[in-house]
């Protein structure tokens, strides 16, 4: 099946490569969800391909006017305007010639410009007129009927609300509905897009993401483990963190493309640990990705250098890369499908996030905050980068507390850093919970972390820490 790339980011892959060509597609939604936007962001993008688009107005809305608007946005160009961008007002046939008129205009429009794309915005203006339901629902099938002879693909932009959407009868006609909608959370403005109907092709469930920037829409797709079930390649392969001590505990390492949780309370070097084990990778030719939420790059250079690691020639060769996210503005849904965009663009071998806690605090439903780390873990899995999250435990003296919500049930291995009184004197241990396939070793471990890096001791004969 042809089908009509969009040209938008991301939203082709929802789509399995685009919108089928010739359809009739509604996109809905409240004022201000991007409904125009999204659609003008299409017929500009097909511009370029070399597709002519008809955009017919129904709110008698000023060439002029428009284009205004459409001049603050990078996809538009008025070389296309009167060439492949056709503006016609069809809210002045609407009130000077009534709504039998309107077909009629249609065909005459459709005949002398002989578009690839047409839009009618707004659609729902043209119900608005009509008399009454019966009347209406006669003129859609005839308009179906016609666009079906003139081999043109459709968007009909209205502002409907959802429960319309199983209600009114130009949705019966639809081969495609996008449904467009925003949520009021407190620290962001967000902008979602479901694909509720699209006949002839497979499309991405579920609610996804989108942001309006000068650049057009970006869409951010629901980020879902891959293929069949959660398959994936298991790796044999190893990797340590160049801590001999440690690596012994772990038989070698941690496990090729599983996902690790390093928990500790403030202070204890979860991230100093989690950075050693990128700066082992760097030393064997091995990409490594920090993605901090907490340390800003700079801070986190200096941090390193005073345990007296060497990071610049790896930062400088691209074998090691530190990202700073700020937490008050970090957003799930678009920095989970960012990350992801980074590891493979740059070819990651290991990632570490410092840490998901910020994640949590971000992320007001618990819940999703659960299913995009299960995702995101899926999917590094996937592509066989080992990966370490670090969390914090708040309480530095509690028994064992991995995380507070649960998210060490998606980890392979479990690391855990704590504080232990002994003798008057706060110590520091290591521990391993946990490290699937690997028969790993149980003892506690003293630690220190010196000028010279991250020294693993004894093991800490004391009965009743975990408790």
């Amino acid at each position: 099946m042809d089908k009509l790339k969009t040209g938008i980011k991301n939203f082709d892959n929802i789509l399995s490569g685009g919108i089928p060509v010739y359809s009739l597609n509604i996109i809905s939604g409240s004022p201000g969800s991007g409904k125009t936007i999204l659609v003008q962001n299409i017929i500009f993008n097909s511009a370029r391909d070399g597709l002519k688009s008809l955009y017919l107005t129904t709110i008698s809305e000023s060439q002029f006017k428009m284009v205004r608007h459409l001049q603050e946005f990078e996809f538009f160009s008025d070389d296309f305007l009167g060439d492949k961008f056709i503006y016609g007002d069809l809210g002045a046939v609407l009130r000077k010639q009534g709504t039998e008129k309107v077909l009629a205009y249609l065909t005459e429009m459709i005949k002398k410009h002989q578009p690839n794309i047409l839009v009618i915005d707004s659609f729902k203006a043209i119900r608005d007129i009509f008399p009454d339901e019966k009347t209406f629902k006669a003129f859609v099938f005839d308009l179906a009927a016609a666009l079906s002879v003139w081999e043109v693909t459709v968007f009909l932009i209205g502002e409907y609300e959802e429960k319309e959407l199983t209600q009114l009868s130009e949705f019966a006609i639809a081969d495609g509905i996008f449904h467009l909608y925003g949520q009021g959370e407190k620290r962001f403005q967000k902008r979602y897009l479901r694909i509720l109907k699209m006949r002839g092709t497979h499309f991405e469930q579920g609610e996804h993401l989108f942001q309006i920037s000068s650049a057009g829409i970006e869409v951010y797709p629901r980020i879902k483990p891959e293929g069949k079930g959660l398959q994936y390649e298991v790796r044999s392969g190893r990797k340590g963190f160049g801590i001999t001590e440690l690596d012994e505990m772990l038989s070698g390492g941690l496990k090729e493309g599983t996902i690790t949780l390093i928990s500790g309370g403030t202070g204890t070097g979860k991230t100093a640990l989690a950075l050693k084990f990128l700066l082992d990778g760097a030393e064997k030719g091995e990409k490594g990705l920090v993605l901090s939420f907490e340390e800003p790059v700079v801070q986190l250079i200096d941090n390193v250098r005073s345990l007296g690691w060497e990071l610049d020639k790896y930062l400088a060769d691209g074998r090691l890369d530190i990202r700073f996210i700020s937490p008050i503005e970090l957003d799930v849904d678009k920095h989970a499908f960012e990350i992801m965009d980074m590891v493979g663009e740059n070819r990651v071998d290991r990632l570490v996030i410092d840490s998901i806690s910020s994640f949590e605090s971000s992320v007001i439903d618990l819940q999703k905050y659960k299913d995009y780390l299960w995702a995101l873990g899926q999917q590094l899995k996937r592509r066989h980068v080992t990966t370490i999250f670090t969390v914090l435990n708040e309480d530095l003296f509690s028994p064992v507390v991995v995380t507070k919500a649960q998210i060490s049930l998606m980890t392979d291995n479990i690391i855990i850093l704590r504080y232990v009184e002994d003798d008057s004197n706060v110590k520091k241990v290591l521990g391993i919970l946990k490290a699937r396939g690997t028969n790993h070793n149980k003892d506690f471990r003293e630690y220190e972390i010196t000028p010279n890096g991250i020294n693993i001791l004894g093991k800490l004969d004391r009965a009743n820490m975990l408790r």
